[in-house]
């Protein structure tokens, strides 16, 4: 019967052995430093790592004075053009483009550099008030409050919005308080002191429409496209409520009369196209288109410069009444540029 002897290891093979070991004592040495840091990425964002204040030099300089405001930067600004603009509020850019946008500048900012408690502004250049206007009219929220001492603004629990001048301007709060909410209105009470003050917040198109019956705060401008026809530019409309409901007037002024009375015509000719059918007896205005459109009427006219009319009106007395009105308010606004 064969014995089965034990062999001591050689010299080799306890050489392998004590390389391997070796080897496991580093890797799990390094295993233990890793996990005993954190990567400098991750520590970057911590709240606690930000910045609490932007150094005010000329290539972070802050895009409002916060200080009057009790507030400081909390990120240095950023800028974006007509070909970045997307990168900031992608889905929305469009509507800014085809009116007119230039720049926009965005910052947070934050009571005394903390990371909570702080405002985002967005600056929009938007080259001229009524273009301002237009972007800011276009995207008016349903519940909404005025605010003191601004001309052009108001409120949601927990944003601000606002036109100063060629400028629109939005500043969103990270929470809903009310000590929030006044400090963002001391940032545009600020920005708009620095940007031409009370003289440079007037409305564009203010007096255009007839007061009686205008609901307070739903004027608009509708910089191109207006009612999904492409020759309808720099329109302005107003929201009226007669009998419980609701219709829209228009105004826009052309460069002459000539100019207002074809592109009535032809803003006609097109609704006819679409299927409108012209409206039996006499117009509530003089040279006036009044149509039918399916269930709504529309009226068509221009007064001097000013390319005018009824848009979507329940019914025809209605529009006519409508129409009457805004043509008699237009009439001498009209006369001076004959």
């Amino acid at each position: 019967m064969n014995k089965t002897v034990s062999r001591k290891p050689g010299g080799i093979e306890t050489g392998i052995a004590m390389v391997v070991l070796a080897l496991l004592v580093i890797v799990g040495g390094g295993v233990y430093l890793r996990q005993s840091q954190i990567n400098p990425a991750v520590l970057a964002l911590r709240p606690d790592a930000q910045p609490a204040a932007v150094a005010d030099t000329p290539d972070a300089k802050a895009i409002i004075d916060a200080n009057m405001a009790g507030m400081v930067p909390l990120s240095p600004p950023e800028h974006f053009t007509a070909e970045t603009l997307y990168e900031k509020i992608d889905g929305r850019a469009d509507l800014y483009l085809a009116s007119g946008f230039v720049g926009l500048a965005a910052q947070r900012f934050s009571p005394n550099g903390s990371t909570t408690g702080w405002v985002e502004v967005f600056v929009y250049d938007m080259a001229t008030p009524e273009n301002a206007f237009a972007v800011f009219s276009q995207q008016r929220r349903e519940k909404r409050q005025p605010v003191a001492s601004l001309a052009n603004a108001y409120r949601t629990p927990n944003a601000l919005f606002m036109t100063q001048d060629r400028y629109y301007l939005e500043l969103i709060g990270a929470d809903a308080t009310e000590s929030l909410q006044t400090t963002m209105q001391n940032l545009a009470r600020q920005f708009a002191a620095t940007h031409g003050g009370t003289a440079a917040a007037k409305v564009p198109g203010e007096g255009l429409f007839p007061e009686t019956g205008l609901v307070a705060g739903s004027e608009r401008l509708i910089a191109a496209n207006a009612f999904g026809d492409e020759q309808l530019d720099h329109i302005y409309t107003a929201d009226y409520r007669i009998d419980g409901k609701r219709v829209i007037a228009f105004v826009s002024r052309r460069e002459s009369s000539q100019a207002a009375a074809d592109l009535a015509d032809s803003y006609r000719q097109t609704l006819l196209s679409y299927g409108a059918e012209t409206v039996e007896g006499a117009a509530p205005v003089g040279d006036a288109a009044f149509l039918r459109m399916f269930d709504t009427f529309e009226v068509v006219f221009s007064r001097g410069k000013y390319l005018a009319g009824v848009h979507e009106a329940a019914d025809s007395a209605m529009a006519a009444g409508l129409a009457k009105r805004l043509a008699n308010h237009l009439d001498p606004l009209s006369r001076p540029s004959e």
